[in-house]
Order: structure tokens, then C-alpha cells, then sequence
């Protein structure tokens, strides 16, 4: 074999071992999705590996948009770039759903798009009163609690939301299912009801068996900043 021989091989070799070396340091490719919203872990598993070695990861929506301002918070700070306030945009490590080791949640809302995904998530794990606890708006849950002659007080108008929600489950839960999805093609419409009330509904080109369609959202002044609660489903 001649000196030209040798080295056409020996590139082809280096070649094949930098592709080679490539293709194993890059792994399989990995996309992640939001999990729909009536499935549970036993209807679709965390982790789905296509034909093409593709490993598909499902995601709760909550933890599926914390993830994607996670990546676009890394991106900002690999471009040197920051919000006005000099915060890259972090929003200072806030979680809106918190689950404890006694099974316990902490929920709570900085955005009106979070009360969607946050209500969708206590439905489907059937967590009413835990929802009516920490995200209906304090206003709405006394006035519940004052109505009836005699008032019928704040734990039977709990008892009464928890009883709407079981039978209406499926009803919201469609409503919400699809307005988390339309946040990303603009058809959600906002409407300023009154100052600090907010409406979202789905836009009139959205058609459906929708027994809801719109969202009401109050935003309070809290102790820890501002918070976003949940008004009225209608």
C-alpha cells in the first residue's frame, strides 16, 4: 500500500471516529410533551421510546412551562442578556405547585395562565377543597359563605364547591384542557372586567361541546407580591 493509500485511510478512519464519537456523545434524542389533560401515569407512562430510538418524555403542564423558561432563561444568560429589572427574566425560583411529603400541595398563581394549568391539575387529581383553600379569590369564598338566611357559613360553601366540581368535573376539565393549548396560538381573549378582575375565554373561532368557556382571575396584593386567584369558571 502506498503513502497515498495510507493516508486516504487514515482519514476516513479519523473521520469515522469523530462522526462516531459525535453521534454517541449526543445520545438519543429526547422531546418532551404535555401530558393531556385526562390521562394519568397509567394511561400514558412518564416515558414512550420510538422505532427511531426518539425517547419521547411526558410532562405535567406546570412542570412542561417551567422547563421552557428554564431553557429560555439559559439561553438569555448565554447571550449576556437581561430583563429591565436585571433578573435575566428568573422570576426568583417561584414554584406553583409545591407537593409535601405528607401529600399536601401549596398552590399560588403569579400569572393568570398559571391558574389555568394549576385548577386543571387539582381537577384531575380531584383537589377541591385544597383549590378552593389556597386559589379561590378570598372575595368569592365569603361571599359564598353569606349566602342563605340564615348565611350558610365558610365550611358549607366549601362542602358546595367541592360537590359542584365532583359533578362538573369533566365539563371544566375540557375547558381547561383546550384554553392550555390555545395560550399558544394567541386564542385565548383577555378581558379587563374591572381593575384588578380579568376575564380569559376562548376565542369564537374555537368551536366544541363547551358547557364553560371563559375563566374570571382576580390579582391581589399579597405578604410575598403579587398573586393571581381564581374568580369563576363560566
Amino acid at each position: 500500500m502506498n503513502w497515498r493509500a495510507t493516508m486516504i485511510l487514515g482519514v476516513m478512519f479519523v473521520g469515522w471516529t469523530c462522526v462516531a464519537s459525535l453521534l454517541w456523545s449526543c445520545g438519543p434524542r429526547i422531546e418532551y410533551r404535555v401530558r393531556p389533560g385526562f390521562t394519568t401515569k397509567s394511561d400514558i407512562p412518564d416515558e414512550v421510546v420510538l422505532e427511531d430510538g426518539t425517547i419521547i418524555r411526558y410532562l405535567e403542564l406546570t412542570e412542561y412551562l417551567a422547563r421552557q423558561n428554564g431553557e429560555q432563561r439559559k439561553a438569555r444568560e448565554a447571550a449576556g442578556q437581561v430583563d429591565a429589572d436585571g433578573s435575566n427574566g428568573g422570576g426568583g425560583g417561584f414554584v406553583s405547585w409545591e407537593e409535601h411529603d405528607d401529600g399536601t400541595v401549596r398552590m399560588q398563581a403569579e400569572r393568570s395562565e398559571q391558574i389555568v394549568t394549576l385548577t386543571m391539575r387539582a381537577f384531575r387529581e380531584e383537589r377541591y377543597a385544597e383549590l378552593w383553600d389556597q386559589l379561590v379569590s378570598k372575595g368569592v369564598r365569603q361571599r359564598a359563605a353569606d349566602e342563605g338566611e340564615p348565611r350558610i357559613g365558610p365550611d358549607r360553601a366549601r362542602e358546595r364547591f367541592v360537590e359542584w366540581c365532583a359533578k362538573r368535573r369533566t365539563d371544566v376539565m375540557t375547558l381547561l384542557n383546550r384554553m392550555s393549548f390555545a395560550f399558544s396560538s394567541n386564542a385565548v381573549i383577555y378581558d379587563r372586567l374591572a381593575p384588578g378582575l380579568t376575564r380569559m375565554r376562548l376565542a369564537p373561532q374555537i368551536t366544541g361541546d363547551f358547557k364553560f368557556r371563559s375563566v374570571e382571575v382576580f390579582s391581589e396584593h399579597t405578604p410575598e407580591g403579587q398573586r393571581i386567584y381564581l374568580g369563576g369558571i363560566r
